[in-house]
């Protein structure tokens, strides 16, 4: 069956992770998707290397697009990429600051010749305020919004671009909205998702402030700002900051727990789960059950029923209380690295892997489509295509003839795969 972008044609000009993965998913929805590539190629295809110019960071987010690799600074050849471009439905960017209106791949002046055309911009801090412009990355935004892991001995560097993803699910989600537009008034538009804004929808259930409960924060706020000048270690800034908060007397029924031999996650969130999980483990928590109840010290409860709770979770193995749990209705979960995941029987069961086969690097796994339709099913069809694979073809389309293509790839300002 057809997917649901098919007969679109969407040209990426994206670097890193947000973009590209973005465009990837239209391609999964089957979109036809030309991907405009430095001559050297996108910066990723050396990011995690396989063999030379094939690299892991470039295979897990650029399946089922055609790979153009042009030099944009070369006048013929930037004519011809123009001519895509004002034929496209789609255009999705990250250029650096200024880099698009330069090369005239701006939105103000492809809609002037195209405008039914969804202009799709990712930028780092968005197009106002003090910061627009500037350059920034996954890792810069997740310690600039607080996304960090800190611990005793201080903040964490993220293991996984959380950021990025979940910017190039907002920009797909505002494509998808733009189109939908477009069907009804014949108007294309432009779109700018930041990275910060998808910080700030990651962290959703904390990044918010009610006045009645936060005041704490701005008491906080005003200690950090000398906290570390007074010689203060990060163990006390965050002892500090826990004093601060309200009492959290449902961290007894939410979170990893170890057992006598691992570790296992609970999510026992509302009351029906957390009477049932003191049915299970034998406890007695007032504060469960009477509803409306609170204890003198709530810090005081909230820590004894933790480790109450803790203490019997040591007494068995994971296997027997995953089974209890489960078999109680209560979520639960072991703790996994990642290297078993991609062995997981449920993910491979529901088709939430992929295997394809690429013409370089051999057999790839990879995740799937992230959405299960009915009628328009995505689907993960073709490999990442090498670098300049459908050079030649697209400049076909954008009108260069044979000759004039030799002649560009001998001058070096394409890559003919």
């Amino acid at each position: 069956m057809p997917g649901p972008f098919e007969g679109l044609r969407v040209i990426e000009f994206g670097r890193f992770i947000a973009a590209p993965y973005c465009a990837q998913l239209l391609a999964d929805g089957g979109a036809d998707v030309i991907k405009v590539e430095p001559v050297e190629g996108d910066a990723t295809r050396r990011n995690g290397p396989v063999i030379p110019g094939e690299a892991r960071q470039y295979l897990n987010k650029n399946r089922g697009k055609r790979s153009m690799a042009v030099d944009l600074s070369n006048p013929e050849v930037l004519a011809g990429v123009r001519r895509l471009v004002h034929g496209a439905d789609v255009v999705i960017t990250n250029f650096r600051p200024g880099q698009a209106k330069r090369f005239g791949l701006d939105y103000e002046s492809v809609s002037a010749v195209n405008p039914r055309v969804v202009y799709a911009e990712n930028t780092a801090f968005g197009e106002d305020g003090p910061m627009a412009g500037a350059p920034g990355m996954d890792i810069i935004v997740q310690a600039y919004t607080g996304l960090s892991q800190f611990t005793a001995n201080g903040p964490i560097p993220p293991v996984d671009p959380l950021v990025d993803y979940g910017a190039a699910l907002l920009l797909a989600w505002g494509i998808s909205t733009a189109l939908y537009h477009r069907e009804r008034s014949g108007r294309g538009q432009k779109l700018n998702v930041s990275l910060l804004q998808a910080a700030l929808v990651l962290q959703n259930n904390h990044l918010n402030h009610i006045d009645v409960i936060d005041g704490w924060r701005h008491e906080f706020v005003e200690y950090l700002k000398t906290a570390f000048v007074e010689g203060k270690s990060w163990a006390e800034v965050l002892a500090h900051r826990q004093s601060l908060l309200p009492d959290a007397f449902g961290r007894a029924y939410y979170g990893f727990f170890a057992t006598c031999d691992g570790t296992i996650a609970i999510a026992a969130g509302g009351r029906p789960n957390q009477l049932r999980m003191l049915k299970l483990l034998d406890l007695e928590d007032r504060w469960v059950t009477e509803p409306g109840w609170l204890p003198e010290d709530g810090r005081a409860h909230a820590e004894r029923m933790h480790e109450r709770v803790a203490s019997k979770l040591r007494e068995q193995t994971s296997e027997y209380w995953l089974r209890a749990f489960t078999e109680a209705g209560i979520p639960a979960a072991p703790v996994r690295m990642k290297d078993e995941v991609l062995e997981d029987r449920q993910a491979w069961e529901n088709g939430f892997y992929v295997r394809l086969e690429h013409e370089l690097v051999g057999g790839l796994t990879v995740v799937a489509p992230p959405v299960v339709f009915s009628e328009t099913p995505l689907a993960a069809k073709d490999p990442p295509p090498p670098l300049g694979k459908h050079t030649r073809e697209l400049l076909v389309e954008a009108g260069l003839d044979e000759e004039a293509i030799d002649r560009l790839a001998a001058a070096g300002a394409v890559a003919v795969g």
